[in-house]
């Protein structure tokens, strides 16, 4: 797989788990505001949302770099 091609599968990951963390959010809004009761699912719920987070962050620092790879590349052959 060429640097290219591994950006743009970051990228699709990166997308793929914003709509996860936008489902997750959702999901979360709705349990707090209708099911308070349910604390222990609420807190379980709160900690994927953190990771999807930080997962989504360091996929998008990922994919940074890789295009900056890219552009290094394409710099150094001209």
């Amino acid at each position: 797989m060429n640097h290219d091609e591994t950006r743009k599968y970051i990228h699709d990951l990166a997308n793929t788990f914003s709509i996860i963390d936008a489902s997750v959010s959702r999901a979360l809004t709705m349990l707090t505001r209708n099911h308070p009761e349910l604390a222990e699912e609420i807190t379980r719920l709160k900690k994927a949302d953190e990771y999807i987070k930080k997962s989504v962050h360091t996929l998008r620092s990922l994919r940074e770099h890789v295009h900056n790879q890219i552009n290094a590349q394409k710099n150094s052959e001209t």
